[in-house]
């Protein structure tokens, strides 16, 4: 196996970019620090670990002034952020700023800032810690959660991003290689009749609510 230092080395700013394909959601995480003063960070490295027991994660950089009080006060929450909050999370994402300026707020079961405004909160105690390069990787057990019915806010290729919720079973959605839909219908009636693919599996593989457009489109 390839030692590290055998490895060739890339470009990080064309490494960032590769990465900034991956779409994610924009999260602020929140905690207090040692005087039990609000502290948050602008974060979209929020992911889900485990569900028994619930556990996730998200990352700090080791750098970061906030450092000392994530690591110290064993608890955080981390806030999903609606598309309305941009601005929010690019507050957050400040160094310095007073970041909880005019912004409502109330304190968690384990202490930390609860946001009023969000998609979703996870309020976690800290369950691990691990080096992760020039981050911090931190595991929290959610103890609370909330959700509510609102589109989160996106980061892909180093912008915000909205989300476009696809209708699930749509043929236009479907179309492959194959070409246009009209042609993956041709397909897949040609494919019947030669027997290549049995009338049930093309069934089961249009959802209820697929069929019941093309019924209607049939004289």
């Amino acid at each position: 196996m390839a030692k590290t230092a055998d490895l060739p080395a890339f470009e990080a700013t064309a490494f960032r970019k590769a990465l900034g394909n991956f779409a994610t959601g924009v999260t602020i995480v929140t905690t207090n620090d040692a005087v039990g003063e609000p502290v948050g960070v602008t974060a979209s490295s929020f992911n889900s670990v485990s569900l028994t027991p619930p556990l996730v994660l998200w990352s700090l950089a080791k750098a970061a002034h906030s450092r000392p009080a994530f690591t110290e006060s064993g608890h955080f929450a981390i806030h999903i952020l609606t598309v309305d909050q941009e601005q929010l999370a690019n507050r957050f994402a400040m160094s310095g700023a007073d970041k909880f300026r005019d912004l409502g707020w109330d304190e968690g079961q384990l202490g930390s800032p609860i946001l009023r405004d969000h998609a979703a909160v996870f309020e976690c105690t800290t369950r691990h810690e691990y080096d992760g390069g020039d981050h911090i990787i931190m595991v929290g057990e959610v103890v609370a959660f909330e959700a509510r019915d609102e589109a989160p806010l996106l980061f892909h290729g180093g912008q915000y991003a909205e989300r476009i919720v696809r209708e699930a079973g749509t043929l236009s959605g479907a179309a492959t290689e194959a070409g246009s839909a009209v042609d993956l219908i041709g397909a897949a009636h040609a494919a019947v009749a030669s027997g290549a693919i049995e009338p049930e599996q093309l069934a089961e593989a249009l959802d209820a609510a697929t069929l019941a457009k093309l019924a209607r489109l049939l004289p």
